[in-house]
């Protein structure tokens, strides 16, 4: 029997970042994070980086490209936290090193942990090897999984509550 995918599992797979799907870059199979409010932030800090370009003629599209691409490095970053998602972005390896000593008759193992930014190692690889149209298409796609009206619902109406409380205290005599 198969599965229905009710508002309680995506909820419940969106609560325990269970993967949804999977995107394979370079040979490397890469698990999508469900959507997450954390996420929508962390693309929205970044998106607020980039700069804006205003509407250009058809035939200054190709001058608009060049001049501007190279402000959109950010570009992979997006597409790769719309991949890892907001958890995945740093991870900590363990590295096992042996020191020998004395002709090797000694020997010392030290176990240090470094921070990976898998962020940084994601978005490279997307900006080196896909191509523009794929990337496009992912970025989109990743967008609207990321549920963005009911992230807009939620600050609508926070809005609207903030601008319903009083502002001015009135002072009684």
């Amino acid at each position: 029997m198969e599965q229905q995918n009710t508002i309680e599992n995506s909820v419940a797979a969106a609560i325990l970042e269970k993967s949804i799907d999977s995107i394979d870059i370079e040979g490397v199979t890469y698990e999508i994070a469900p959507p997450s409010t954390a996420t929508l932030i962390l693309i929205s800090e970044i998106v607020a980086t980039l700069p804006v370009v205003k509407k250009v003629p058809t035939e200054e599209i190709v001058t608009s490209v060049l001049h501007y691409a190279r402000y959109y490095r950010p570009i992979g970053d997006i597409a790769a936290v719309l991949i890892l998602g907001a958890k995945n972005l740093i991870e900590y390896r363990t590295i096992v090193q042996e020191k020998r000593y004395l002709f090797g008759l000694i020997r010392r193992k030290t176990e240090t942990t470094i921070k990976v930014d898998k962020k940084a190692e994601l978005a490279k690889i997307i900006l080196e090897n896909v191509s523009p149209t794929t990337l496009f298409n992912v970025v989109v796609q990743r967008l609207q999984d990321m549920e963005i009206g009911s992230f807009f619902a939620i600050t609508t109406s926070l809005s609207e509550a903030n601008i319903l409380k009083p502002t001015k205290e009135v002072v009684k005599d």
